[in-house]
């Protein structure tokens, strides 16, 4: 049925919806692949730009300690009496200014006056010219000279405490510093992230970092920025390198932010319009393909009705719907009216003929009887004979098949026994054997010529039965024909002619069989028929 072919759930019209939209939002994502790449290489760009900025902002950072630093000792060099410096005091004063102090030495005229110097917080305080030389091989020395050379102020700060510097004043959470000195070697490092600091040292160590130019960008290694900047006034320099978190999965990032907004806008619109699908057009569509299906499997009496709150378009549709299925029923009606009335017609004519038939079997039977002479009353049973196989043809039409086919087997058992009525001949004189007939059919037109072939064929074979002799009559299906055979006892029909040119018997017969479009053959006492059939 046409009706199958209709998608019967609502998950098969969910993909088709979602395939449609994504099939149009194919277009629109490449378009936001393409602006969301070329965005990130923009924002890359940005990124090291700012980076550069974020470089030179961690060298100022520790410029500032060492500029202090620097004011400290010229404030000593600018000392109207150098030599009264009370050494203890001035280094106490230092490190509370200064706590990443970790030496002092003055010197005047040449001669050492004071020289202290503390390896780390807490530790106690020495004045051995040997401990404060060893400590400036690992501090950052800060000098000053008077103008006349006389006076000459050295501080030490410790590296990793200049380095806490730019730490501190960037806030970073995720960068890598390292102090480096002149000739490129690291003096001191931080990083908040073990993993990262290892590979920040690596790529160190594999740069070329003797003293270039003042501000550096080191070619990047996996996601890496770096940068190299001088401290002002010294030449120390501070490298700060930075791996983007989202460094490792960027093109991941990119990818997603590229699909983003098309997937965003495809499940939008997806839910908007299955649900608004749902809400407005397809519960409405359920209805009316319910209802097609209903009237498809023969509830002719289904109807859509009325869709309230349904677009105009579906409402124009339930309602095109019914009024095609009233104009359909009432035509029905009227059909089916007229073809019964056509039936009751047809049976009231046969009924009629039936009616007829049988008046005139009875006037010629009348006739028959008040006959005096034997030729007349031959001639007049021959009439009676052909008028009782017509009435006996219609009688089984009209009590089977409404006047349309007729059952073979029923047929040739009425014709027989109203041609046994006028010889007076007991039913059992008469023997049929069928075989397989029961659906054997043919159409009432050839009905009355076989009705006729039956009433020139058996009354002389009944006529010729000696006392105890019977006659067999076969029906069995042969094909699309059937074969009608009548036989009787040995030679009871001898001598009996089917010359064309003979009596009026003979002609009638062969006109009867053209009729029937069968064929006849004789063979000693044995009649045969081969007759065309209908399967019911």
């Amino acid at each position: 049925m046409p009706w199958a072919k209709l998608p019967t759930n609502s998950s098969k019209i969910d993909r088709r919806l979602f395939g449609y939209i994504a099939g149009a939002l194919i277009p629109l994502a490449a378009l936001a692949f393409a602006f969301s790449y070329a965005d990130h290489v923009r924002r890359a760009e940005v990124a090291r730009s700012d980076f550069i900025d974020y470089a030179r902002l961690t060298g100022q950072s520790s410029a500032k300690i060492i500029a202090r630093a620097e004011g400290f000792a010229a404030g000593l060099v600018l000392r109207q009496e150098p030599a009264a410096i009370k050494c203890d005091a001035v280094f106490a004063a230092l490190q509370s200014e200064l706590p990443s102090a970790m030496s002092l030495r003055v010197e005047v005229d040449g001669a050492s006056h004071c020289v202290r110097t503390r390896y780390r917080e807490g530790s106690e305080i020495s004045a051995e010219p040997a401990d404060i030389e060893a400590s400036e091989h690992e501090a950052i020395v800060v000098t000053r000279q008077s103008e006349d050379e006389r006076v000459s102020v050295a501080i030490g700060l410790r590296p990793r405490a200049v380095l806490i510097a730019p730490i501190v004043a960037t806030t970073s959470g995720h960068a890598s510093f390292a102090l480096l000195d002149p000739a490129g070697n690291i003096l001191a490092e931080y990083s908040d992230r073990g993993q990262d600091k290892e590979a920040f040292l690596q790529l160190l160590k594999k740069a070329d970092l003797a003293q270039g130019s003042a501000t550096r960008n080191l070619p990047s290694e996996d996601g890496w920025l770096v940068s190299v900047v001088p401290v002002s006034g010294t030449d120390f320099r501070v490298a700060t390198g930075i791996l983007p978190e989202q460094a490792a999965f960027e093109p991941w990032l990119s990818v997603a932010r590229a699909l983003l907004l098309p997937v965003t806008l495809l499940a939008a619109v997806f839910v908007v319009l299955r649900f608004g699908m749902q809400r407005f057009l397809l519960r409405y569509l359920r209805q009316i393909y319910g209802t097609f299906r209903q009237y498809g499997a023969g509830d002719t009496e289904a109807r859509v009705g009325q869709l309230e709150r349904a677009p105009a378009e579906i409402q124009l549709l339930g309602m095109t719907f019914d009024m095609m299925a009233d104009r359909i029923a009432y035509r029905t009606k009227d059909l089916e009216n007229s073809l019964a009335e056509q039936q009751r017609l047809t049976r009231e004519l046969h009924h009629r003929i039936k009616n007829t038939l049988q008046m005139i079997a009875s006037l010629i039977g009348m006739q028959r009887r008040e006959a005096t002479l034997a030729s007349d009353k031959a001639a007049l049973r021959t009439a009676l004979e052909r008028v009782q196989g017509i009435s006996a043809a219609f009688r089984v039409s009209y009590a089977t098949n409404e006047g349309t086919d007729v059952g073979l087997e029923d047929l040739v058992r009425e014709v027989v026994d109203a041609l046994r009525e006028p010889v007076r001949l007991p039913s059992s004189r008469v023997r049929f054997k069928v075989r397989k007939a029961a659906h054997t059919t043919i159409v009432l037109d050839k009905a009355i010529p076989l009705a006729f072939i039956l009433a020139e064929l058996l009354p002389r074979r009944f006529d010729c039965l000696a006392a105890g002799e019977q006659i067999t009559i076969a029906i069995a299906p042969d094909g699309e024909r059937a074969r009608l055979e009548i036989l009787g006892p040995e030679g009871y029909m001898a001598g009996e002619s089917d010359d064309p040119y003979g009596p009026m018997r003979t002609r009638l017969m062969r006109a009867y069989l053209a009729q029937l479009s069968a064929e006849y053959e004789l063979a000693d006492s044995t009649v045969t028929l081969s007759i065309p059939i209908s399967e019911a």
